[in-house]
């Protein structure tokens, strides 16, 4: 171990997991922008999200040697004694949560930090997890555990990262305005490359790419598609089915109104830009999104955006790259997919390189790279 300073993270997922999503290339980003500045080592677990059965062809419970960073992938009976030996037995200068509310990879640890009394920055990434539409679900448990948290000083002396002020807004509303809060938007590897696709007036090919939960609102999407009634308008449907009780009573919808929408399956990381470029549209009315992963990756390919107002991607139509809308604002989302299905060639054309051009001039990985670096060389106040 070189002089750099340390880093510690946790994670419940990471590669060669990918049905996350977003996380997980929240923090592959972070190691690969800060991998010169710090030494960087990660404890995630020994599977993907939803499975049952751990990866193959790797070595658990042992750190694992990588071109940037180290990482152990931990089986559910050795987790707990792994994580206490290793604070134990050496000290990082940062350990990072990648999470609010997980259990084994925020929770557990520390409780065993508190119990060791480790001396280390403690930094929180929310993830969106505080937010209001991601608290409205499941509400009376999440409200239940933040009081017992609380009440018990379970995240006394913490430093919070929140991707934008709205996030930061979020974490005081919880915590208070004592609280050590940088910020620093997610940092995105951009790489466009341009592809044009035909878009005739009175067709529309849409896209939903994101973990089908209730948080992601693939129900309201489909319900919008309903009332349209509109056998021209596609919806190609990918992500990792999370919530199978959910998944269900969105299937009915689309067997019941007999809608053009087909469920594709996952997406492997390398593919996702490649794949998005071939639609008019991403759509996805989302409850919450800190930052939206998938939304940089639709710009990035030229796929326009409706999206609802639960994102810090705003002022969209302003742009003309997409919509923003309230999700209370059903008659909003309806004009917006007339406008696109009623879109021609050259409307549609000037749409997709408003997204390249955006992607290019308005988000800046050097700065959101700097800002991350702040987290962790700054002392929490």
């Amino acid at each position: 171990m070189t002089n750099k300073p340390t880093i510690l993270i946790f994670i419940d997922w990471f590669t060669p997991g990918f049905k996350a999503g977003g996380p997980i290339k929240s923090v592959t980003n972070i190691v690969q922008s800060l991998a010169n500045d710090f030494n960087i080592f990660i404890i995630t677990s020994d599977r993907d999200i939803e499975e049952q059965t751990p990866y193959s062809n790797i070595t658990f419970n042992t750190w694992i040697k990588q071109d940037h960073y180290s990482i152990a992938y931990l089986s559910p009976d050795k987790r707990t004694k792994f994580i206490t030996n290793e604070l134990i037995s050496n000290s990082y200068d940062n350990i990072y949560f990648n999470s609010f509310f997980s259990k084994n990879y925020t929770l557990e640890p520390l409780r065993i930090i508190r119990k060791l009394k480790i001396n280390s920055k403690i930094i929180i990434a929310p993830r969106g997890m505080l937010g209001k539409g991601a608290l409205s679900i499941k509400p009376l448990k999440k409200q239940l555990f933040i009081s017992i948290s609380k009440l018990f000083g379970f995240y006394k002396n913490v430093c919070w990262h929140a991707t934008n002020i709205e996030e930061k807004k979020d974490i005081i509303s919880i915590f208070g305005n004592d609280s050590t809060i940088y910020i620093a938007s997610n940092i995105s590897i951009i790489s466009t490359e341009k592809k044009p696709i035909l878009k005739e007036v009175g067709e529309l090919r849409l896209v939903f790419f994101s973990r089908i939960s209730p948080k992601k609102n693939l129900a309201f999407a489909l319900s919008m598609l309903k009332k349209l009634n509109n056998k021209s308008i596609s919806l190609d449907v990918f992500g990792t089915i999370e919530d199978a009780e959910y998944w269900t009573s969105c299937n009915n919808i689309i067997e019941e109104a007999n809608l053009n929408v087909h469920y594709k399956g996952e997406l492997l990381p390398s593919v996702v830009q490649e794949k998005l470029s071939n639609y008019h549209f991403l759509f996805l009315p989302t409850l919450h999104e800190n930052y939206g992963h998938v939304i940089v990756e639709a710009l990035t390919s030229g796929c326009g955006l409706i999206l609802s107002n639960n994102t810090p991607w705003r002022k969209l139509k302003d742009k003309q790259i997409g919509y923003d809308i309230d999700l209370s604002n059903e008659i909003g989302f309806i004009e917006a997919l007339n406008e696109c299905v009623n879109m021609n060639q050259e409307q549609y054309n000037q749409v997709r390189n408003n997204c390249y051009s955006f992607v290019l001039h308005e988000i800046d990985p050097t700065k959101d790279i700097n800002d991350t670096k702040l987290i962790f060389n700054t002392p929490c106040k």
